[in-house]
């Protein structure tokens, strides 16, 4: 079973070469490789599932001092690397389709299959060191798909503030990760070691101290902020829709955003025994990005933007629910599991249903030249409605019950709390954030489906071929069916779970919230009257459209005033340590010439040189015993 966990993400990993070579021969031979290759890690994942039962596996290899490598397998992972390797398969089958005209696909699949095997790395490395490099090889692969069509300024654009901005996170996960290292080292043979430090949280946090444990944390979570879009770090993931529509699928569903939710379960116990603040910090972030994006999403005509505001928002609420775990316990780390396999299939159904949309409106994602798609593309709209009710937690879809757990369980953290009024704000944020969710879901949906087309591509659009469908179809029945593993998929994860209600009132009013959410959005997105809304001069609209600011604050006073004058300062210090490098060479070199024209090889010239040194020496000898 060890070498099967060990190909899980080397089989990907080794077809990445061998598709981009291959594809340089034949093109089409790309994408059978990088799908083959991601249909043995799910096979594999899937073999692990069946055998692990309640052991793990742990098996690690000396590398340096205080430092291993190897694979760490539990429940946990077993649940993610089914979920990414699944999830990825369905996309890249997809994308034989999707990019079949393009002229470099052999280029892309190589890079999807480096970035599936890197997030499968992340998910089974048995060391918080071997995680980053794995962590920086996804960031990597996100900057070349994001960028993959590089001749477009905007995907160039988006590619390097997706690259700057998660650096961001990453150099605080960075930061944690040496404060952990220097306070353990000299305790624990492998102090990164991620099955020594979830085994031996406690003794952890006595050794050096809740608070600076929570101060390790708070950085730790800074790297999840960055890679898993949450605010204030998710202004790149707007921009990364210049990728391809699959790309965007795979960042959202199966690996980028979901590396962050990752970390934080997979180091649960570190913040569960670390001070309570920090926690609390995880669920406040998580409940106000959740609600946040959902306000921007309200305006967005772009079809890809939508999904990307919905996918930070959804993402919010696996963080909370992590950070509600303060309270409610390893409960929480269960609940934001099921919320991220749920979002991974609804996400992905939805992406690939709007990737289909766009091949038939060639690439046109303005919703506002949308429209009555529901008779023109009715195997495609109907896959997009399954996946527009799972986003909205609309009955009987996986979502439904999911994010409903999720609010339910941020009111018991309230109520655990003592009722401080601090402790309700996530449970504030999560509820009202269904019924945004709800609105922008159905803003979108009645916008491309309903009245009647809005532009001549609208009006002869055509559903693509029904084989092409059939990874749609296969994510589009577990959005709809997940829901009936809700109690199972909860005892794998922990065995004590035990579910959480609220009381019927507080019930009653998230459903109406949902419930208005979609009359709401039905109502704004059919007979035009989006173009109410559509209008710059109402100031709200104005706000909203300008994403509250946020990016031109990040772009003027992080970018423009920080990061340029900073790399402009180090580019000078360079310029001037190298200049100053070189002119000490082409002085040696001077002397060296100079001296050169002594050496004439004539002895009466040496002998009058040694009689003028000799000469001088005699005299400063005179002089200072003069002096003296």
């Amino acid at each position: 079973m060890d070498f099967a966990v060990w190909f899980i993400f080397l089989s990907p990993l080794l077809a990445s070469p061998i598709a981009l070579v291959a594809g340089m021969r034949k093109i089409r031979l790309a994408g059978i490789i990088s799908s083959a290759s991601i249909a043995i890690s799910f096979i594999l994942s899937g073999y692990v599932y069946l055998t692990l039962g309640s052991s793990t596996i742990n098996e690690s290899y000396s590398w340096f001092a205080n430092l291993s490598y190897g694979v760490y397998v539990d429940h946990l992972a077993v649940v993610m690397v089914l979920m990414v390797s699944f999830v990825s398969l369905m996309i890249h089958l997809f994308a034989t389709y999707y990019m079949k005209e393009d002229p470099k696909k052999h280029v892309y699949f190589a890079e999807t299959a480096l970035f599936t095997s890197a997030m499968l790395g992340v998910i089974l490395s048995s060391n918080l060191v071997i995680l980053f490099l794995f962590w920086e090889i996804v960031g990597l692969c996100s900057y070349l798909l994001i960028g993959f069509w590089y001749f477009k300024p905007n995907a160039a654009s988006a590619a390097k503030k997706a690259f700057i901005v998660t650096r961001v996170g990453d150099m605080s996960l960075i930061i944690g990760l040496a404060i952990l290292y220097s306070s353990l080292s000299s305790t624990y043979a492998d102090p990164l070691s991620i099955p020594t430090l979830i085994s031996n949280a406690p003794a952890v946090a006595a050794l050096i101290g809740p608070g600076k444990l929570a101060l390790v944390t708070i950085f730790i979570l800074g790297g999840a902020i960055g890679k898993s879009a949450q605010f204030p770090l998710h202004v790149w993931i707007p921009d990364a829709m210049e990728g391809p529509t699959t790309v965007s699928a795979l960042i959202h569903a199966a690996t980028m955003v979901t590396a962050g939710i990752y970390l934080i379960a997979r180091i649960f116990p570190l913040f569960l025994n670390s001070a309570s603040f920090s926690l609390y910090v995880v669920a406040f972030i998580g409940a106000f990005t959740a609600i946040y994006s959902g306000t921007l999403a309200w305006v967005m005509n772009d079809v890809k933007r939508v999904l990307a505001y919905s996918t930070i928002s959804q993402i919010g609420y696996m963080m909370a629910a992590l950070g509600i775990g303060g309270i409610i316990g390893s409960a929480g780390v269960s609940l934001a599991l099921y919320q991220l396999v749920v979002h991974a299939f609804f996400k992905a159904l939805l992406f690939l249903s709007a990737g289909a949309i766009l091949i038939a409106l060639m690439d046109l994602r303005d919703l506002r030249e949308m429209g009555g798609l529901w008779r023109r593309m009715p195997w495609t709209v109907s896959l997009m409605f399954i996946g527009a009710i799972t986003l909205a937690g609309i009955p009987p879809a996986a979502g439904f019950f999911s994010k409903g757990a999720i609010v339910d369980a941020s009111w018991s953290y309230y109520v655990s709390s003592g009722y401080n009024a601090a402790h309700i704000l996530p449970w504030v944020f999560l509820a009202f954030g269904e019924f945004f969710t709800a609105f922008y879901t159905f803003r979108m949906f009645s916008m491309v489906a309903l009245g009647k087309p809005r532009s001549y591509l609208a009006e002869h659009a055509r559903d693509p071929p029904k084989y092409v469908l059939i990874p749609v179809m296969a994510l589009a029945v577990l959005a709809l069916s997940f829901g009936l593993f809700q109690t199972s998929f909860y005892k794998y994860l922990d065995p004590s779970y035990v579910a959480f209600s609220a009381p019927l009132l507080q019930e009653v009013l998230v459903y109406v919230l949902i419930a208005v959410g979609v009359i709401l959005g039905i109502y704004v997105g059919t007979a035009n009257r989006w173009k109410r809304l559509d209008t710059t001069g109402n100031r709200a609209y104005r706000v909203l459209k300008n994403k509250y600011y946020l990016d031109k604050l990040f772009t003027n006073l992080v970018a423009v005033r920080g990061i340029l004058p900073l790399s402009a300062a180090f580019s000078g210090f360079e310029y001037r340590y190298n200049s100053a490098n070189e002119s000490t060479g082409h002085d040696v070199v001077r002397l060296g010439s100079a001296l050169r024209k002594i050496q004439t090889g004539i002895i009466e010239n040496y002998f009058i040189i040694l009689v003028l040194i000799a000469a001088i020496v005699f005299l400063l000898v005179e002089l200072i015993g003069g002096s003296l």
